[in-house]
């Protein structure tokens, strides 16, 4: 088995069945040598769902876990299972555009050294998103940020490397994922997939875009709630500094970034 695609529901049915859609071609085509599996975080089960779906070639094997667990905990138990040489984690408000699953695969075949990848995110309109790649992560680079922004362009044309990937379309050799022992469940979402892409890097791996790759992502809809979704983000950066570069460095970036803080978490509904 080459490939296993695995996506995590959690409050996305409205949008999963979109996802399957752009998967049924390539998942037809290559059905000897691809797997789809979903884990679903939801409370009810998940399975009378698709058995009503036209996508025959879409109907995956099903990890009921019925708790939202988070995003790392659940691919983990995602990947016990799956047989792929390759695992391409993919959220389900997604779709893959102008056959990018073979576009990302074939980054693998450009340089041996490349563990991890992923494509361009775009939105609605094709419009680059900014959070779908990036530098390293560093306390400097995070006090950085919230002063001035983000200024990342898109290069196009040949492959590049970059220092992590989104985990929200994210592809990775199998093999490393469980050297590195899959994703930290201590992150129950947001810096999984930064944190991953970091250790991968420190064991001599490359991560890798393909900008020809093209993901649709409508991003944020496992949250009904704006707050949520900040202190989810907050205490996993909190986490992410902490782990990597230390308890004071953490704490630093903490007090310098209150102020937004204050804004994000309690001023925003």
């Amino acid at each position: 088995m080459r490939l296993t695609i695995q996506i995590v529901n959690y409050n996305s049915r409205d949008h999963l069945q979109g996802c399957l859609a752009s998967l049924e071609s390539f998942l037809a085509k290559n059905k000897d040598v691809a797997e789809l599996i979903i884990i679903n975080n939801d409370a009810d089960p998940i399975g009378y769902f698709f058995s009503s779906l036209p996508q025959a070639e879409s109907r995956p094997k099903i990890i009921e876990i019925n708790e939202n667990v988070g995003f790392g905990k659940a691919h983990n138990r995602g990947v016990k299972e799956a047989r792929g040489e390759y695992i391409l984690f993919l959220n389900p408000d997604t779709k893959i555009l102008d056959r990018s699953l073979e576009k990302m695969l074939n980054i693998f075949e450009v340089d041996e050294k490349i563990g991890i990848a992923g494509p361009i995110l775009v939105d609605c309109k094709g419009q680059f998103q900014k959070e779908c790649w990036g530098f390293e992560k560093t306390p400097l680079s995070t006090i950085k940020s919230k002063l001035s922004g983000r200024n990342d362009q898109v290069e196009e044309g040949s492959i590049f490397e970059v220092d992590w990937v989104s985990g929200g379309a994210m592809i990775i050799r199998k093999s490393i994922f469980s050297e590195l022992g899959g994703f930290d469940e201590k992150y129950f979402m947001y810096f999984e997939d930064v944190d991953l892409c970091f250790q991968a890097k420190k064991k001599g791996w490359k991560i890798a875009v393909n900008p020809a790759a093209r993901v649709h992502h409508q991003g944020g809809k496992s949250f009904s709630s704006h707050r949520d979704k900040k202190r989810h983000y907050y205490a996993s950066q909190n986490y992410y500094l902490k782990k990597n570069f230390g308890s004071w460095r953490a704490r630093l970036v903490k007090i310098l970034r209150f102020p937004i803080y204050i804004r994000n978490v309690y001023f925003n509904k």
